[in-house]
């Protein structure tokens, strides 16, 4: 008698309980029934933050299955296009929801396919189309998440306000009904990430906490015939960085993926490259369902033991990778460095050098802080039973002669460059606004005090700064160099008019090009405090580029002899 088998899909991420051996999935021609599919999804957690959390269930499931650390989310990274894109097996340019605002018939993004109701076709719409009898249920604690398919497809709906009560009525639920896909979602690190920063202890508390939870869906299976017939897939929509998301850097879009079960090769990173729209086209692997025309997403093959090819290619263990007390950046003291791993079994090894030259088995073992006192790169790396973790990098870059900075205002979100700090780091920015070293103010000027520690001698001040009409960025209309012993009163030491500005524009000394030196010197004098005061235009002129738009400030350095 051949038993039900059930696919336990973690999106987001998932926990395990313990789990049978892996064995050869049953091949079938057409929907099967004997098919179940668990759907877990967790927002906000990406392959960086998932590494570093104190996550025993998912870290169990990905070694008694296979994980891609590199899935791929979508753009814009948010959550509503990044589900859709999970339960569709497309994209945001398909699908068309492109933000947590998006209802059915009201996008800018005409969907490629829809259904009676003007739904791109879900999971859930297919699954209905070809296993009219299937059992369906999706239990979730963010509203807009019903939005984005079409409910009447599916056999149970049902919202909670906490995802404790989410897990509470969808594990009698699966155990009762054995429904052939079950999507249980989980906004909690998300909502923890926008409030105390996607690297606070409170976001990691918050993980730990969910993956709890997941634990004790996957132990209640485990105890019904279920359990050692599982299969589980896991994978996040996106992962943060600061307070927020939506951006371009990699620690938002790489995201875990993870699956495990009958058939699914184990302990292993899936090398292959995954994207989240290939979730839902596994789902309809496992089911045997064919998936519509108009999804992009494909099955992750390399997971399936059954393809051989594939599945060879994907021989690396998975270790998790150490987790930094500090973060890459400008210091101007002395720091020690710690590392922790989220596995009782593996050591962490070490190197400290001029570049990211990576640790191995002969490298030094870390066992207390390691102290830091000049520029440095720091590459730790976890290891267990032969396998090796990716490198934890932090670049140490130590700023002398300077006690601190503080910026009246701060620059523009994304504008950043490393900080206050990257005004007096010696790193000069190229002539592109994309480069990071520049601080942006849009409309707003730039006021800046350094502390220098104790007095020195001053006799000459400068910033530097870009000139590109064309994009908005325009040179400041008056800059302004202040004095002070305490940091309390200011007194003035020397200023730019903008006729000053506009004559060092046109020299033949001045820098070529769009980066721009303002310089003024002046008597020698000793202080602690340099306040740099650089006025912005505030808007483009009439007949320029941009005309009426708020215009930019872009400051990379200030030059202090």
């Amino acid at each position: 008698m051949i038993k039900n088998r059930v696919l336990v899909l973690v999106l987001g991420i998932v926990a395990a309980g313990t789990f049978g051996p892996a064995g050869c999935r049953k091949k079938t021609v057409g929907p099967d029934m004997d098919q179940h599919v668990i759907l877990i999804g967790i927002d906000g957690m990406g392959a960086e933050a998932f590494q570093a959390a104190r996550t025993p269930n998912l870290k169990r499931l990905a070694r008694q299955g296979a994980l891609s650390l590199k899935a791929r989310s979508v753009m814009p990274t948010v959550s509503s296009p990044s589900w859709g894109s999970i339960l569709t097996g497309a994209g945001p340019e398909q699908h068309g929801m492109t933000s947590n605002s998006w209802l059915v018939g009201r996008t800018n993004i005409v969907p490629t396919d829809k259904d009676e109701d003007g739904f791109f076709p879900s999971i859930f719409t297919v699954i209905r189309r070809q296993m009219p009898g299937a059992e369906t249920a999706v239990f979730y604690d963010w509203d807009a998440l019903a939005n984005l398919f079409n409910n009447k497809v599916v056999s149970r709906v049902e919202f909670s306000k906490t995802y404790p009560e989410t897990f509470a009525k969808a594990i009698p639920y699966i155990l009762e009904k054995r429904p052939q896909l079950a999507f249980l979602y989980v906004g909690r690190p998300d909502d923890v990430g926008h409030e105390f920063g996607y690297d606070s202890e409170e976001f990691y508390r918050s993980c730990t906490e969910v993956d709890a939870k997941v634990g004790e869906l996957l132990d209640a299976l485990g105890k019904t015939d279920l359990g050692g017939l599982c299969t589980v897939l896991a994978v996040v929509d996106h992962g943060g960085t600061g307070r927020g998301h939506g951006g371009e850097s990699m620690i938002e879009v790489e995201v875990p993926w993870i699956i495990s079960g009958p058939g699914i090769i184990r302990n292993k990173l899936i090398e292959q490259p995954v994207n989240i729209f290939d979730t839902a086209p596994t789902i309809a692997l496992v089911l045997g369902i064919e998936p519509p025309f108009s999804w992009i997403g494909r099955p992750v093959l390399g997971a399936f033991e059954a393809n051989r090819t594939l599945a060879a290619m994907n021989t690396r263990a998975f270790v998790p990778k150490p987790k930094s007390s500090l973060n890459s950046g400008l210091y101007t003291e002395p720091r020690d460095v710690s590392f922790t791993v989220d596995d009782a079994a593996a050591e962490i090894r070490y190197v400290v050098s001029g570049n990211e030259s990576k640790p191995d088995s002969s490298s030094a073992r870390y066992d207390k802080p390691v102290p830091l006192t000049e520029s440095c790169v720091v590459t730790a790396v976890a290891m267990r039973d032969g396998a090796e973790s990716e490198p934890s990098v932090i670049n140490f870059e130590r700023v002398f002669g300077i006690k601190g900075v503080t910026l009246g205002r701060a620059p523009d979100e994304g504008h950043a460059a490393q900080g206050p700090l990257s005004l007096v780091d010696g790193t000069w920015g190229h002539s592109d606004p994309a480069d990071r070293s520049w601080l942006g103010f849009s409309k707003n000027g730039l006021e800046a005090v350094i502390d220098f520690g104790s007095p020195r001698e001053v006799h000459e001040a400068g910033i530097d700064v870009y000139e590109d009409e064309t994009a908005w960025i325009r040179l400041p209309i008056e800059v302004d160099f202040l004095l002070s012993d305490d940091g309390k009163a200011f007194r003035e030491a020397g200023r730019l008019t903008e006729k000053d500005i506009l004559e060092a524009r046109t020299k033949e000394k001045a820098v070529a090009g769009p980066v721009k030196l303002l310089a003024r010197k002046f008597k020698p004098v000793k202080a602690r405090f340099l306040k740099v005061r650089a006025k912005n235009v505030g808007y483009c002129p009439a007949g320029s580029p941009g005309e009426g738009e708020k215009a930019w400030l872009y400051v990379d350095e200030i030059i202090v002899e």
